[in-house]
């Protein structure tokens, strides 16, 4: 099995940008792309561009869909060297702290700028911890937590499966998708609570596995055409599960699209060049997921506000997003990390000192005899 993967960075940066920019403009700028696309005083070229790129950006269907790729193919990657432990915890450092300082942010703009009452405690709770899909949760930060849940539970599963050894027989991991899966598929749809979207964590799982197999097939951990045939099957479950739960979704080929996408970016990786603006950008692509939706609506009062009407509107709401999200990048997201990083070494040097008491204790004994 290959050690590592050449230029493996590269390529997600670009997949976790396409993500990130296809679901903002999806929430924020559709309606204009959509005029775009029909305007007759544009020229023929602009509205055929709008029309091509309209389909990857309707209800932001396909950047969601490469974001669950991308994961999963890091996730199996990152799984190869780390413990499930340490996994974990890596995890849990660099999802938590943005995400909690996002939710309570949304929930103080929405209480003392609009008026809003602060959620119960027994909302609080579950959804800071993001289990929310247990209990019935609604979603906070406009919508997107989902994403964020659904992530969760996959990171779970996967480390299950690395505490049970599975990692050591990754050529059994396709089939071991496969019956996870068929048994999503046959259980009642999660979630189902009348203010959650029914049925995602059923829908959409399958793409996070997806992405594990074309890491699985490109390291040659699991065979070739094993990894194919898994890829395939399980996206025949994401489009039978669409039709049943979400049929309203059938109609539209977002998946598809999404998964071009993802397969050709992963095979032009060896081509994709690194620099230092793909990796700002691709740095903020977990801030501004976090907070496009529900502070898009602030700005642009704090825009109308200032009254600058020689700078297109959303122009100017861009960019106060992008400079929020930048700092929130470097400030809690990065600290964040930091606080990982050394909760991590401390856990490694605990282990070592354990480790090194229990194989030196027979050795002093024996000294002693």
């Amino acid at each position: 099995m290959a050690n590592r993967i050449i230029d493996r960075i590269v390529f997600l940066d670009v997949m976790r940008i396409f993500a990130f920019i296809s679901v903002l403009i999806a929430h924020k700028m559709y309606d204009s792309l959509a005029f775009a696309s029909t305007n007759e005083a544009l020229h023929v070229t602009v509205r055929y561009f709008a029309q091509a790129i309209l389909p990857l950006c309707y209800g932001g269907g396909a950047g969601v869909v490469v974001f669950f790729l991308t994961s999963g193919y890091i996730i199996t990657h990152v799984l190869q060297s780390e413990s499930t432990l340490e996994f974990l915890l890596k995890r849990f450092f660099r999802i938590y702290p943005l995400f909690i300082v996002a939710v309570l942010m949304e929930g103080l703009f929405d209480h003392y700028l609009r008026g809003v009452a602060f959620p119960p405690f027994s909302v609080w709770v579950p959804r800071l911890l993001l289990i929310g899909d247990f209990f019935g949760t609604p979603l906070a930060l406009g919508g997107v937590e989902w994403t964020l849940r659904l992530e969760i539970a996959f990171y779970i599963v996967m480390a299950i499966f690395k505490a049970l050894g599975l990692f050591r027989r990754q050529n059994y991991l396709p089939i071991v998708f496969i019956a996870l899966v068929a048994a999503i598929v046959l259980l009642p749809p999660f979630p189902s609570a009348a203010n959650l979207p029914l049925a995602y964590q059923t829908i959409y799982s399958t793409f996070l596995f997806m992405g594990a197999c074309v890491y699985l097939w490109e390291t040659g951990s699991a065979k070739k055409n094993l990894c194919i045939g898994a890829f395939c099957v399980l996206f025949g479950c994401f489009l039978f599960m669409v039709a049943k739960y979400q049929p309203n979704w059938k109609e539209f080929n977002y998946g598809l699209y999404a998964v071009m996408i993802f397969l050709l970016g992963w095979s032009l990786r060896l081509r994709i060049e690194d620099g230092p603006l793909i990796r700002v950008i691709s740095n903020m692509t977990f801030a501004v997921y976090l907070f496009h939706n529900w502070l898009w609506g602030y700005i642009s009062s704090l825009v109308d506000y200032l009254g600058l009407v020689f700078i297109p509107a959303k122009a100017q709401i861009l960019v106060v997003l992008f400079l929020v999200c930048f700092a929130m990048h470097k400030s809690v997201e990065r600290y964040g990390l930091r606080a990982g990083k050394i909760f991590l070494s401390k856990y490694r040097d605990s282990s070592l000192r354990t480790a090194f008491s229990k194989t030196s204790e027979p050795l002093n004994e024996s000294r002693l005899n």
